[in-house]
């Protein structure tokens, strides 16, 4: 009886160690990546669907699933955040991590009715284009979770510029976001969206967004232009770097 209970609690010590490894293995990703995504009051209930689907379709690109499992950990970590005006609060997905097919397609589901109603409207959103906030958020979301990345990635997507009201409370602003970036090891990249009232919205994303080594910008034309250059900067961003 001692030695069927010596094997048995040696047993459960080999178990609770392989899942004790296990756990700690599945947090150690090759990239940690927020698509930080504009619901500020400039987009309509359109163009968040838009945003929503073209990002959706763009996890079930083939070249995009082979580039999530062709890394040294064969796993990435992905977050939504959506950003408004900078006194607005944050919604958030959490952190799920993408290491196959079914974990990548439960994603792309998450994301195609992320923050609408139960009748398939557009949640809460509004305000100005607190751009430094949505950044700030999400690398609060990068420094506080239980993930290991090789890379640490913000993508900021959008279609106006960063505005600063003086009767709302002081915030953060794309200088202070980029003085974080630059203390957590974090690179900005940018999706602008280019519409009527802001034609060069890519130059400003060029010169007050993005941030980081090898930092970039892909400008869509237009909303409908959305899924095409998410897809092709997702692939950018998650692809494995040369050298």
């Amino acid at each position: 009886m001692k030695q069927f209970l010596a094997l048995l609690f040696c047993a459960v010590c080999f178990l609770t160690a392989h899942n004790f490894i296990a756990n700690a293995q599945a947090q150690d990703v090759d990239l940690e990546l927020v698509l930080a995504m504009d619901a500020s009051g400039s987009i309509s209930e359109h163009e968040y669907m838009l945003q929503l689907n073209g990002t959706a379709d763009a996890f079930l690109d083939s070249n995009i699933q082979a580039a999530i499992t062709s890394g040294p950990r064969g796993r990435i970590a992905v977050a939504i955040v959506l950003w408004s005006d900078a006194a607005f609060p944050k919604a958030n997905s959490g952190w799920h991590i993408l290491d196959d097919e079914p974990s990548i397609i439960a994603f792309s589901n998450l994301v195609r009715t992320f923050n609408l109603t139960a009748d398939n409207k557009m949640g809460a959103n509004g305000g100005g284009t607190g751009i430094g906030a949505g950044v700030a958020e999400a690398i609060r979301l990068i420094r506080e979770n239980q993930i290991q990345g090789e890379r640490l990635v913000v993508d900021v997507s959008g279609d106006g510029i960063e505005t600063d009201f003086w009767f709302t409370r002081k915030t953060i602003m794309m200088p202070d976001a980029k003085l974080l970036a630059q203390i957590n090891n974090v690179t900005v990249n940018g999706l602008p969206i280019i519409t009527r009232d802001h034609p060069n919205l890519d130059q400003y994303y060029r010169e007050n967004v993005i941030f980081g080594p090898g930092s970039f910008i892909e400008k869509a034309t237009s909303f409908d232009d959305f899924a095409r250059a998410i897809r092709r900067k997702l692939f950018r961003e998650i692809a494995q770097p040369i050298g």
